[in-house]
């Protein structure tokens, strides 16, 4: 019979607690990824065009992307060399992100997975209470059912906190968005092995163990006011200055409209510069990603074995917010980044993100913080962790995000930066990032890590 799921006391020191419930939940998981050639892919097939897909017609795509800027052969602006072309992953579905939060003995507490996904780094990760595809959740891989999705839809689930579509990496995906929610639910939740409240000033405290939490918490984190207010709360959360965020909605409204780069997809077998093997394909040149296929099995999971192309990076990419405070304020360094894959092209990014290329997604967009995004001084330093990127569709992706204190010179009034960069307060980019397609994954990631900061 399914039962309350026992939240973690607030007053316990959940150490050695949780320990032992990942310890468990690892051994559980039995998880067994195999790399194969492309033709042990069952349910797998290449088209005419050479796009690989699922024989459901569902799921995902590996196609391909033509990305062009200004001076590109095939920009009206005139000859030029500028451009790429790459595969990329297309999956038009949108995906339920959901968190359920309760507050359990007057602190907030969420309730999160323990799940394997095929390209995690450790194998499995703290993942949001429900994290599924539609293909998943409505169960094209006849599969078993996602537990507690019934609390994140129709008009039973419970009462919603945050509810946004949201990007993902513009540079890996076409046009890929997610619902993130979070929801305080009615009633009972069940209990499954599987899952755990955990009070979220202890979920906040596990982002800085490297390969912990998953993109998709820190994704929906970070999209969440950093002190949820319980259902009995009189107190109305204060809001940014709003002539002040319109000013900055307006700003990145014309790094859209202005931004000179442009995408459309093309079919895998037209890609430019990329060769097929029976194992991967690949950049001639060896510096970009790969896609690979594998077999996977996985003890808790509702399929128990399956097959799937992935994207393998070759190292990890960063992530860095330059910070300050001012009069107890605290502020970031955001940059209006053209990630192409992105629907608008342009959305609020950290101040240095640089991909798997060794560098920034595009080579023309290289930023004046770079170095400073590198600092070892440990003054400075107020966050640095590796964290991996979404498992289900990215092998062994990881990011190392850093959130560093910006010196007198870079904080100063007197020295305003480019004009592609912004000084935000963290409220004005949390009321942003609730607005959805305002603010990359890897912003909402490190807005997630910023929480966590005293």
């Amino acid at each position: 019979m399914d039962q309350e799921v026992a939240p973690e006391s607030a007053t316990a020191a959940p150490d050695a607690a949780f320990a032992a419930w990942w310890a468990e939940r690892r051994s559980a998981a039995r998880l067994s990824v195999t790399p194969v050639p492309f033709r042990e892919l069952p349910h797998w097939s290449c088209t005419r065009d050479g796009d690989l897909v699922h024989d459901s017609g569902r799921f995902f795509t590996v196609s391909g992307m033509r990305v062009r800027g200004p001076g590109d052969p095939g920009d009206p602006g005139g000859p030029g060399t500028s451009g790429r072309d790459q595969p990329v992953i297309v999956q038009p579905e949108i995906g339920v992100l959901g968190l359920l939060l309760k507050h359990l003995d007057g602190e907030p507490h969420v309730l999160l997975q323990a799940k394997a996904e095929p390209g995690n780094i450790d194998g499995i990760q703290l993942s949001p209470t429900v994290q599924a595809t539609r293909s998943n959740y409505t169960r094209v891989h006849r599969g078993g059912a996602t537990r507690h999705l019934e609390h994140f839809t129709g008009p039973g689930r419970g009462r919603v906190l945050v509810d946004s579509l949201q990007s993902e990496q513009g540079a890996w995906f076409w046009r890929k968005h997610n619902r993130n929610m979070v929801v305080e639910p009615v009633g009972e939740v069940a209990e499954h092995p599987d899952f755990r409240w955990i009070a979220l000033r202890t979920v906040r405290r596990l982002l800085g163990v490297d390969h912990l939490v998953n993109m998709d918490t820190r994704s929906v984190l970070g999209c969440l006011h950093p002190e949820p207010a319980p259902t009995t709360s009189t107190q109305p959360a204060a809001a940014a200055d709003p002539p002040r965020l319109r000013a900055l909605t307006s700003w990145l409204i014309d790094a859209k409209q202005h931004c000179p780069w442009y995408a459309r997809p093309v079919p895998l077998g037209d890609v430019a510069g990329w060769t097929r093997t029976e194992t991967e394909i690949a950049d001639d040149a060896g510096r970009s990603f790969r896609i690979i296929a594998v077999r996977v099995e996985a003890g808790t999971r509702e399929v128990r074995q399956w097959a799937q192309p992935l994207l393998a990076p070759r190292r990890p990419g960063l992530a860095v917010f330059l910070c300050r405070g001012t009069a107890g304020v605290r502020r970031v360094l955001v940059r209006a980044r053209t990630e192409p894959g992105l629907a608008d092209l342009v959305e609020l990014g950290p101040t240095v993100q640089w991909s798997d290329d060794t560098g920034p997604a595009l080579p023309e967009e290289a930023g004046p913080f770079d170095g400073v995004a590198l600092t070892a001084d440990p003054a400075r330093v107020r966050f640095d962790a590796e964290l991996s990127e979404e498992g289900g569709r990215f092998y062994r992706a990881a990011t190392r995000y850093r959130i560093i204190e910006a010196d007198d010179t870079l904080a100063s009034s007197d020295s305003p930066p480019p004009a592609d960069y912004r000084w935000l307060t963290v409220r004005q980019l949390q009321a942003l990032a609730a607005r959805g397609h305002h603010v990359n994954v890897q912003a909402r990631s490190l807005l997630a890590c910023l929480a966590s900061l005293p």
